[in-house]
This record gives structure tokens, sequence and C-alpha cells, in this order.
């Protein structure tokens, strides 16, 4: 017999069927009560392969549809779902994990990387982050979100679905093979604490509307709003499994080499260690990077993380660089010269942590730094540094053509990959980007600036660092 999937809802549901087949008269397939109290299905061998579209249908007062929340891929404008067989049937390049000091990361953003903004279109450019000596990429969230506010990737509508206009789960994998096959490794951003505010496919999912469960459902009750929307309800078990089998779900159905999971600091820290045990017991060498700001080794120490990103030294940076004066913990003033005791923390290990490959630096700047949602407006987080979000060329000066901040680029990234860390680039800056980063037709990559004499160069420079690094 096939699993089509365990349909993770438990006994405050509606009783749920499967439903088959776009047309309304196809074929529908009654769910039990199975392990757990979740409700399944069983189906013959035959009936359900690859691509086949399915929803749930649950009845209350009246039949509502829903998505499988562990479904691995739906239709982005309707409740229907695709089935998937997990890459039972993919041929997989052999590939083991790197050594976590090898890796040279790339950051990218499978939306905005290219024209097209897909994966297919992705993997025709691999060849380029391998060429300039990277090792590894960090992929921005993979999992379906919302465009309603963003188009970042950092407001899930599900946690296993991937995101449909980037392309069907095989796109994925064959993404993640033909990395491996170049050598390079491929960790995932996850965002766990919340759903997205506009089209959270979690929201609602009894149908009970109002507050009966706590405003959002069984899947949000007794929650609070964060920053960015409802957070989940961590507290459940059922949701806390859900995490888990998305964390798996990118290290075993995709074969990538870790996570990183985003605003760590809003996840609830009594269970994370729970979760990075069982991910690092179920695939030794995943690499689990967490973003907690300020970074605090109790990322590692205590919750189990391999690796945390470090902002801070991004902004002594660019501070120590301009001179401008008090720097991002408050420290001494530059204006009258270095700050040598700064800039040994940012090139060296920071207090509390053990082991260089714990720090994840990005001295010219990840998306965070590079990428501007208000049109280039001012930030008032980052006053320090003059309160604008740029590609870090921009940040030291004129820009690609200004030779000073060509060469203050060259010179930091070099820093950058000799410091005590896991060296990290926002993709667009081995070419130096100009301006801010933004997923928009005007504000994703420029391939056009990669192949000018200014690109070149300096593509040539990231390369020969990155190098001299992997010696």
């Amino acid at each position: 017999q096939e699993v089509l999937d365990k349909v993770k809802e438990w006994e405050t549901a509606p009783e749920p069927q499967v439903v088959s087949d776009y047309k309304p008269e196809g074929p529908s397939y009654e769910l039990s009560k199975g392990e757990g109290g979740n409700w399944q299905v069983e189906l013959p061998s035959g009936v359900v392969k690859p691509g086949t579209p399915y929803r749930l249908s649950m009845n209350k007062d009246a039949e509502i549809f829903r998505r499988d929340p562990y479904a691995r891929a739906a239709d982005y404008d309707s409740k229907w779902c695709y089935a998937d067989d997990g890459g039972a049937d993919f041929s997989w390049a052999d590939w083991s994990p790197r050594p976590f000091d090898e890796n040279i990361i790339y950051e990218m953003h499978v939306g905005s990387f290219t024209p097209e903004g897909t994966l297919s279109a992705a993997t025709a450019k691999l060849q380029h982050v391998a060429k300039a000596g990277f090792t590894s990429i960090e992929v921005m969230p993979m999992a379906e979100f919302s465009y309603a506010t963003e188009r970042w990737g950092y407001n899930p509508r599900q946690l296993l679905a991937l995101h449909g206009p980037y392309g069907r789960p095989d796109d994925f994998r064959t993404f993640v093979n033909e990395a491996h096959k170049l050598g390079l490794g491929v960790v995932v951003d996850v965002v766990l604490h919340h759903g997205a505010v506009d089209g959270n496919e979690l929201w609602d999912f009894d149908g009970w509307g109002g507050n009966y469960f706590g405003e959002g459902g069984i899947y949000h009750e007794g929650a609070h709003d964060g920053p960015w929307g409802r957070n989940l309800a961590h507290w459940k078990w059922e949701v806390r499994e859900m995490i888990k089998a998305a964390c798996s779900m990118w290290l075993s159905e995709y074969r990538c080499d870790g996570l990183r999971f985003d605003s760590a600091n809003d996840l609830p820290w009594d269970y994370i260690p729970e979760w990075t045990a069982h991910l690092h017991a179920a695939y030794p060498g995943c690499l689990l990077i967490a973003e907690i700001t300020p970074e605090n080794p109790e990322g590692i120490h205590r919750l189990g993380f391999d690796s945390l990103w470090t902002h801070s030294g991004y902004f002594d940076i660019i501070q120590q660089h301009r001179a401008l004066g008090r720097g991002h913990h408050g420290g001494g003033d530059w204006a009258e010269g270095w700050n040598f005791p700064r800039l040994r923390t940012a090139m060296g290990l920071h207090d509390g942590f053990t082991w260089p490959t714990q720090c994840v630096k990005y001295m010219t700047g990840s998306h965070d730094q590079v990428g501007c949602q208000n049109g280039g407006g001012h930030y008032e987080d980052l006053k320090m540094i003059g309160g604008q979000k740029r590609y870090f060329s921009d940040q030291c000066g004129g820009g690609r053509t200004d030779g000073t901040a060509s060469a203050a680029q060259r010179l930091w990234y070099a820093a950058n990959v000799g410091a005590a860390g896991l060296p990290m680039i926002m993709m667009g800056t081995e070419w130096m980007q100009t301006g801010w980063w933004n997923p928009d037709e005007h504000r994703r990559l420029n391939w056009d600036l990669a192949a000018d004499e200014v690109g070149q160069r300096t593509i040539a420079s990231v390369a020969d660092v990155n190098n001299l690094r992997a010696r």
C-alpha cells in the first residue's frame, strides 16, 4: 500500500476526509484516527503519484476545505495540494557534508538571484558561485510564503510546502544535487516562530472562527502577537512535532546540509534543545545555525546550535571605517582614530564562544543590512551607520565606480575571510552590486554588472581570497 500522508490534525478538528482530483465529483477517502490522535489514510498502490492534486474536506456546520498542513507542495492560489514521494525515485549524486570549518557561505534569495526567479534558473547559475570559491549556499526561506507584505520569505503560509512560484519539490532536489556536484553545500533558512499576517494557511484551520480556540485556531491558540505576525502555539506537542518534521524534511527529502533558524530569540528556548538534539542525532554532520540578536553564546552551549550569526561585526567595521563616533555596543569614540580592541573583537572570537566555527561573520552585510523594503529610506535602528541599508561599497563611499570604496570592500572582505568564524557574503556583493537589494524587478541581481570590468575584477578578488582560505 502507498501512504498519501499522515494528516496532522488532532482531536479538536472536525473529522476530515481527503478529496483528490480537481473535479468536485472526484474520489474521496475518509481519514481515521491514527497514532497520537492524528488523522491519516492509506491508499491502494497507484491511486496517488507525485503531482496528484488533493485537499482536505471537513464537515462542521458546512463543508470547509483546507490544505494538508504537511503537504510538500500546493497551488499558491487555492487549497489544492500536490502529492510528493519525498524524492524516493530521485537519482542523487554521492555527497558528504563538509567539515564545518570549510564553509565559505554565499547567501542567496532564489526569487531575485535570476531574472526568472525560479529554482531552475538558479540551478543554471550555480557554476558562478562555485567558480568564485564559495563552498556553501545559504538559501533564504524556501517554505511557501505570502507576497502580501514582502517577498523575502520570512512570512510563512505553511512550514513544509515548497514555495510554489520557485518550482516543484524535484526542482529543489535538482538544485541541491547540482550544487553538491559542484562542491557546494546547501543550508536552508527556516522560519518557525510565526505565520504570515495575510494568507496564512494554518490560520483558523479548524473552521470555528472567532476566539473559540483563541484567535487563529488550533495552530495559534494561546500564542502572542510577535513583531511579524501571530506566533505558533509552540506549547502544543502537535505544533512542535510539525516543526520537527519541517526541519527533518529539508535534511532528508532534499538532502540539504544544514538549517539556519531565523530569529531564534522568538522561539521557545525550553524546546529548542529537543529539536537540535533530534536533528544532530538523525542527521550527523548537519550544520545548525541560528540568528540570535545580540549574539549570545548560550545559543551554542545551552540550545545546541553549531553556529550563530554575528551581526555586531558589520556595524563595528563600518563605523570604524567611517570613524562616525560611537560603536554598535556604545563603546569608545572612534573619531580620534582606530579602536584596536574593537577591531580585535571583530576579527577574533567574541566572549563566551569556544571555536571559530561557532560564529558566522558577514562584515560586508547580510540580507538584513543590504536589503531595504522602504524604497531606500531611513532606518532608525541603523542610525549609527547613517540609517540606510545598502551594499557595502555604497556604505564605504561612492559605490562600485569609486576606487576608494572598491578598495575598502576588497580589504574588508579579505579581513572577513581571514577572521575567526565562517565567512558569508550576500549575493551581488561579489561584483559590487550598487544601491540596495530587494526582490522587485529594479533591485534584484543585475547580472550585467558581473560581466563588466569592475565586476570581473571584484569577482576575481573574491575568488582569490576564498581559495586562499580553502588551502
